[in-house]
């Protein structure tokens, strides 16, 4: 392996340094998500004090779960009495802020599913030219084996390249729906907590 990556030449470091990217970004993220994800009995419980008027018991357990859905139903419980353009103004600032690390990192991955492949083929195309060149420099018939020989250790940048942009692409898309799917969660949960809290809720002016 270490041999087929000298002969790849020196764009194979980037494309290395993008693999490295991609298998840590994509466990912090995986990691990220895991922890972000509330437990379904933790949010029926919560839903369950807030219907029962016990505001202050729900704050606390919300509070102590993790994750955005819960961030953003405290942030609900927190402006409990104001007018509900108040409180649906302050679960957009707080779901927009929740969105925004749930995105976090993701453009390394998108970044590097898109550039590998480029370096890849960039490393190919030098390695082909330095082939062909030193086969015009030969005086005389070219032995086929020479020429393959060359084109196959210049196809090995764009191997290497595929390699690490089909898992980071792969990855980018699945976090993706990861936050598509909270943010919609965020938004279910932040409803229905307003329309709760709605005897609480002051009239708009």
């Amino acid at each position: 392996m270490i041999e087929f990556f000298y002969k790849g030449g020196l764009l194979m470091y980037p494309i290395l340094v993008g693999s490295i990217l991609t298998v840590a970004f994509g466990m912090e993220r995986a990691f990220h998500y895991i922890r972000a994800r509330s437990r379904n009995g933790a949010l029926s419980k919560i839903k369950s004090l807030i219907k029962q008027g016990q505001y202050d018991e729900a704050h606390t357990l919300a509070k102590e779960t993790p994750g955005p859905i819960s961030a953003v139903i405290v942030e609900a419980l927190c402006h409990r009495g104001k007018t509900q353009l108040l409180i649906e103004e302050a679960l957009s600032l707080k779901g927009s802020s929740e969105i925004k690390k749930l995105g976090k990192n993701l453009h390394i991955l998108e970044l590097t599913g898109r550039i590998t492949p480029l370096l890849g083929l960039l490393g190919t195309v030098i390695g082909m030219a330095k082939s062909f060149k030193n086969i015009a420099a030969v005086q005389g018939p070219v032995d086929p084996s020479v020429l393959a020989g060359g084109i196959w250790e210049a196809l090995i940048t764009t191997v290497a390249g595929l390699c690490v942009a089909i898992p980071a692409l792969i990855l980018h898309h699945i976090f993706e729906d990861k936050v598509k799917n909270f943010a919609y969660l965020m938004k279910h949960y932040g409803a229905e907590t307003i329309s709760l809290i709605r005897a609480d809720i002051g009239v708009d002016k």
